[in-house]
């Protein structure tokens, strides 16, 4: 899908957080600025440097740099190895005595999350820039690519679209195939069969791939992780997948909930909470909110339900390019609770009751911030869906 993203104008709103935040250069490490300033996909442990005097580049590793020639618009490029004077570091320190911005002010990102290969600055990192940079002063800088890429261009928002139509599809696949008898593994493949006939180019999630849980597994309490395993899906369970499908570097997340076989009055009463928490949710993701009050009105709402005490209290986290899975997370903490919702901000709406032997479900769907609401991306609608056993 050819989609024109406007990387200059991308570099240029780096630049204005770090001239609002006094940074001279910016060094980053994540995983989402390494494909937010690059374009391409980086798995390898690399750098991406951006001065405010006009200087970018990736440095990756050396059996990536051809590829990173043909993916990424950047056109200063470097590689590195596992060799003494070729090490990531001394590549990328090379370059910033050659800017002569050893004494520079210079943002690191460093910082820690409950999530998995996030590309924090290491400690031992850390140690080596400070002692080969003795009059640099570091300061924290994960805002910069995080403000940066928090408002989604036209081009981002097309891309996220299509990857949330390759999850619809993966749903629908499912749900045409999903029968008594199947391993969870099984339903897991055709989904993801059907992402990657559609073009996904990577599933993504931390959380194990795409995932899918049936009876006790999707029962767990505060059930929030469940790859595919071997069990069989037996009659009068609930079945949730959750699908992670990537188009051009740009995510999405879908997670649906099926019951085989007719449910009973508890899981119809469940499943009603849900949904009427979901739209809550959904129709709450709007400009000029906070997350502290969308979170508040979600609890609220599940609360007057029934269901606080089966519900992760936590409603939803930032998507965009590849990386982009957590700023800002709807959640009630001092990190997030007081960030204000921007029009075309896209957010997971993200939601898990699970009541022990009664049902457990899930909700993750991408929502677009606009002034009147959320609008969802994916066309599948959060309800449960039976089917016959």
């Amino acid at each position: 899908m050819d989609v024109f993203i406007d990387y200059p104008k991308r570099i240029e709103k780096i630049r204005e957080e770090m001239r609002t935040s006094g940074i001279d250069l910016l060094v980053g490490t994540r995983t989402v600025s390494l494909c937010y300033v690059s374009g391409a996909f980086v798995p390898w442990r690399s750098t991406v440097l951006v001065s405010l005097d006009g200087y970018m580049s990736l440095t990756t590793l050396l059996i990536d740099l051809e590829r990173m020639r043909h993916e990424s618009w950047l056109s200063t490029l470097h590689g590195y190895a596992p060799l003494p004077g070729m090490d990531l570091w001394d590549v990328t320190m090379h370059q910033i005595r050659g800017l002569k911005l050893e004494k520079a002010r210079i943002g690191v990102e460093v910082g820690h999350s409950p999530r998995g290969n996030t590309g924090y600055l290491f400690s031992t990192e850390f140690d080596l820039l400070r002692q080969a940079l003795p009059d640099a002063v570091f300061v924290p800088a994960n805002h910069i690519v995080d403000r940066a890429s928090y408002i989604k261009e036209p081009g981002e928002i097309a891309l996220m679209r299509q990857a949330a139509a390759m999850a619809d599809s993966a749903v629908e696949r499912v749900k045409e195939a999903l029968c008594v008898g199947m391993t969870e593994a099984e339903v897991a493949g055709i989904g993801e069969m059907e992402l990657r006939r559609l073009g996904s180019s990577y599933h993504w999630a931390a959380t194990g791939s795409s995932e899918v849980a049936s009876g006790y597994r999707a029962c767990w309490a505060m059930n929030g992780t469940t790859p595919p395993s071997t069990k069989l899906i037996q009659k009068g369970e609930n079945v949730i997948v959750d699908f992670h499908p990537c188009c051009s570097l740009y995510y999405s997340d879908l997670a649906h909930n099926f019951i085989i076989g007719e449910p009973s009055a508890e899981q119809v009463k469940l499943a009603d909470a849900f949904t009427r928490t979901a739209q809550a949710l959904i129709s709450g993701l709007k400009a000029g909110s906070t997350v502290g009050q969308v979170f508040r009105t979600v609890h609220e709402t599940v609360n007057e339900l029934g269901y606080a005490g089966y519900t992760i209290p936590s409603f939803g986290h930032g998507l965009g390019v590849m990386g982009h899975e957590w700023y800002p997370a709807i959640v009630d903490n001092d990190e997030f609770r007081n960030v204000i919702l921007e029009e075309n901000a896209v957010e997971v709406a993200f939601l898990a009751m699970a009541v022990p032997g009664v049902c457990g479900m899930r909700l993750e769907t991408p929502v677009r911030v606009t002034a009147n609401g959320g609008e969802m991306l994916c066309a599948t609608e959060p309800v449960l869906t039976v089917i016959e056993g």
